[in-house]
């Protein structure tokens, strides 16, 4: 095991308090034993004493009486004694204690090896007073009863004194030294070897003397040394036919990479790839045309990764590749995708028509390996394994992995069909007024029910929808979908606001506004009886070209609705620069309504909204309480299980001509 000198050094430090404690325990427990052995020897030679004195005075067992005054000063002056007690067998003859009259003779003395110990667990001490009354000889039985608290605390005092000087004061020196340290020692010796690893940034003069030597040692040789580096990097770290980095550098890097992800918690994927039937080229083509053709190869995938990525040539037709930042398994699939994309056109090299492919093999730090070597080896099974497959394919390590990237993939691709076989519908919830309980309007959510596998939750495919795309595609069905219902409802004499969902990548695009408002136009549909929903995290990405839109959609006629207010990214600056309409106040709020600090922050969103000339309607709403109170805060519109759930189009019509 290898120290730190941060640890070798609090290893001593402690390790010499702890021979400190060792021995000043030794010597303050033997200490405590001689001043327990000479209380306990002065209390046995004061009753031996006493027991001395009375069997020489005393003729018959009356005369202890006259000893009463005797008795009571022994107890006074010594202060680890309670009482005295003289017995005639089991008759007690006198006590200078009255509240203390018998003795416990179930108790026996512990018979202990220790001074201490028999001070503290001791009850009593006893000696036998002996006397003649005339020729017969009498034993009478004097005790002492020990002041169990006085000797408790004559020895708590000086333990508290022990930890007080010896236990704390040791530590807060310690931790001072730690400090000192910290500041002067290891603190200066981390930024060295921050320094020596990575050589970026130069440590500011130290105050040791040492120390200040070496960083200057440091500081000159780095300098020396970056120019023969540059030189020597092209040849040792290069691979000199494709021109990117060979084994060595991707050994480097990876060591590099390693403890840096160990540190951040981060995770790389490495990928092995290997050309398909390469040797087929070479055998047939030649050598020359093989180099050239790895030659362009090098070069596409070098165009096709990104820059914070790495690649290495580490034999005749195998690559490595580190993938670094990626968000997702399913946009890790979609790089190397790419990847197998580029390759796969048509090469002609020296007029020689090439078609390839490549299979992928791909492990991930830490979970697959923890160092070079391991993860190579697992890409390179992961690579073999993809082409058992029928090559031109990609595969991870472990199924289960595989099989979670696999099950991404295929939802993305049951969701797209799923548009085409017609398996999304709508439902529509109620907006009712608080004021007249009429309904004033609708929000519609899409809903998937796929004939196979049943209905599937908005929040399992509307995520992913938002991530590759497709939300886009998506949102365009949602809004023809739901113009439509609104123009069937109308004829039908429902004539009501409809509420469409829309995401940021809809509105960012620049085809959505003159395509949704030229839609309207056709459609011959009231723009200020279609409401637009946006969410706050909108406001966070391009908000210049987010305002444009929405003022243009507003400036039409159509309302902005901004929905789950007050959970993301809620700022006053929003619904000023933007054209808000409609606050929808996140169910989270409501449910909250009860408390002190919920009412006040709902009540705060309505007059803000009056305030701002907007309308605030409750999402979530499922009680009559809730409904109360809102309308006691003169609350607009409110949605939720209390009047109505989400319903098929069919369904809502006869809701609403029923109520």
């Amino acid at each position: 095991m290898i120290y730190n000198i941060q640890k070798f050094i609090l290893f001593f430090l402690f390790s010499l308090l702890v021979l400190f404690y060792i021995i000043f325990s030794y010597y303050f427990f033997k200490q405590e034993e001689e001043v327990a052995n000479v209380i306990l020897k002065s209390l046995k030679n004061n009753i031996t004493e006493t027991s001395y004195t009375l069997s020489k005075n005393i003729e018959k067992k009356e005369d202890v009486f006259s000893y009463r005054a005797l008795l009571d000063r022994i107890t006074s002056n010594e202060d680890f004694i309670k009482a005295i007690l003289v017995y005639d067998n089991e008759k007690l003859l006198l006590t200078t204690e009255p509240s203390i009259r018998t003795l416990d003779k179930n108790i026996e003395n512990i018979n202990l090896d220790s001074s201490y110990k028999k001070l503290i667990h001791q009850k009593y001490i006893e000696e036998n007073i002996r006397f003649y009354e005339g020729k017969n000889q009498k034993t009478l039985l004097l005790v002492y009863i020990l002041e169990k608290e006085e000797i408790y605390s004559h020895f708590i005092k000086n333990k508290f004194d022990f930890i007080l000087y010896f236990g704390l004061s040791p530590v807060v020196a310690l931790a001072f030294l730690i400090i000192l340290l910290r500041i002067y020692v290891t603190r200066p010796l981390e930024l060295l070897r921050q320094f020596a690893y990575y050589n970026t940034k130069v440590p500011k003069a130290f105050k040791l003397k040492e120390l200040e030597a070496i960083r200057r040692s440091m500081v000159d040789s780095f300098s020396r040394l970056e120019n023969e580096k540059k030189e020597l990097y092209l040849m040792a770290r290069t691979d000199s036919l494709s021109g990117l980095a060979n084994r060595n550098s991707l050994n480097e890097f990876v060591e590099r990479l390693i403890p840096t992800a160990e540190r951040n918690g981060q995770k790389f994927a490495f990928l092995f790839l290997d050309i398909d039937h390469f040797k087929t080229v070479n055998d047939s083509l030649g050598h020359n045309i093989g180099d050239e053709l790895l030659q362009n190869i090098a070069s596409i995938i070098k165009k096709t990764l990104r820059p914070t990525d790495f690649v290495a040539r580490i034999g005749g037709d195998e690559f490595a590749i580190i993938i670094q930042d990626y968000n997702s398994y399913l946009e890790l699939s979609q790089i190397i995708k790419r990847i197998q994309k580029q390759l796969g056109h048509q090469w002609i090299i020296q007029t020689h028509p090439i078609n390839i492919s490549c299979s992928i093999g791909v492990a991930f730090y830490p979970k697959d390996g923890n160092d070079i070597f391991s993860l190579m080896k697992n890409a390179d099974i992961a690579m073999y394994q993809a082409k058992k497959l029928g090559r031109n394919q990609y595969h991870f390590f472990t199924e289960e992995l595989n099989q979670i990237v696999q099950n991404t993939i295929n939802l993305d691709k049951d969701m797209r069909q799923a548009l085409i076989d017609n398996e999304y519908c709508l439902f529509y919830q109620p907006k009712v007024d608080l004021l007249t309980s009429k309904i004033v309007g609708v929000e519609a959510l899409i809903r998937w029910i796929s004939p196979t596998k049943g209905f599937i939750a908005p929040n399992v495919f509307i995520p992913l929808a938002e991530e590759n795309g497709f939300i886009k595609e998506l949102g365009n069905w949602i809004v023809e979908e739901a113009l439509n219902q609104h123009l069937k409802w109308k004829e039908m004499g429902i004539d009501i606001n409809i509420s469409i969902n829309i995401s940021a990548k809809q509105l960012l695009d620049k085809s959505f506004v003159p395509k949704f408002i030229n839609t309207l136009e056709n459609k011959n549909i009231n723009p200020s009886k279609i409401d637009l929903e946006i969410t706050e995290y909108m406001f966070m990405e391009e908000s210049k070209e987010t305002k444009n839109n929405l003022n243009k959609l507003h400036n039409f006629g159509v309302t902005i609705s901004l929905d789950d207010f007050g959970t993301g990214y809620s700022s006053l600056s929003y619904l000023k620069k933007f054209p808000i309409d409609y606050l929808k106040v996140d169910k989270a709020f409501l449910d909250d309504f009860n408390s002190v600090d919920g009412s006040i922050f709902l009540e705060t969103i309505v007059k803000m909204g009056q305030m701002l000339k907007m309308k605030v309607i409750a999402e979530g709403v499922e009680t009559q309480e809730q409904i109360d109170y809102l309308k006691s805060i003169s609350c607009d519109q409110y949605q939720g299980y209390y009047f109505s759930k989400p319903l098929s189009s069919k369904d809502f019509e006869k809701f609403y001509f029923k109520n």
